[in-house]
């Protein structure tokens, strides 16, 4: 009986361990295992769900983003830097690769204003964080912990 228990428990650690370690991944490759077009929506469906909230930077507690719909608001020590637009860029555009040799594993974004755009590679995406660098270019990459989720409307 003690035999059954410690596998059952062990079959138990094993899932959630499993469950943990694929929700911290890169998001491109959740996008590349699925084909069709209706499933790819709704992967970024779910990635942009996943990416709604409050987040803080891990290399400055004064920074945070506020990501609310399509709209990204970064905030430092209380007040409003920037607000700009949210925007996928499944194939990481020429604007965004310039310069990148292989992008086939990066799911690339852009923060848009009414006269500029920055591109982004995602690196990670889970429950609990965030992290991206800036593309093209080998730039630093940015790292957020989850804060808080926002309320619904």
């Amino acid at each position: 009986m003690k035999r059954k228990f410690v596998v059952a428990l062990l079959a138990i650690a094993g899932c959630f361990w499993a469950c943990e370690s694929e929700s911290d991944n890169n998001p491109k490759l959740l996008l590349d295992g699925v084909t069709d077009e209706m499933a790819q929506y709704k992967v970024l469906g779910d990635l942009h769900r996943q990416i709604q909230g409050m987040w803080r930077s891990d290399d400055d507690s004064k920074s945070e983003l506020r990501i609310e719909g399509d709209k990204v608001t970064s905030i430092y020590d209380g007040k409003q830097v920037s607000e700009e637009r949210f925007v996928w860029d499944i194939k990481c555009s020429l604007s965004c690769s310039q310069g990148q040799e292989d992008l086939s594993q990066t799911l690339c974004f852009k923060l848009e204003t009414t006269s500029n755009a920055t591109c982004y590679g995602f690196v990670s995406l889970s429950e609990k964080k965030l992290k991206y660098s800036m593309m093209p270019g080998a730039g630093k990459t940015l790292s957020y912990t989850k804060t808080g989720d926002l309320t619904k409307k």
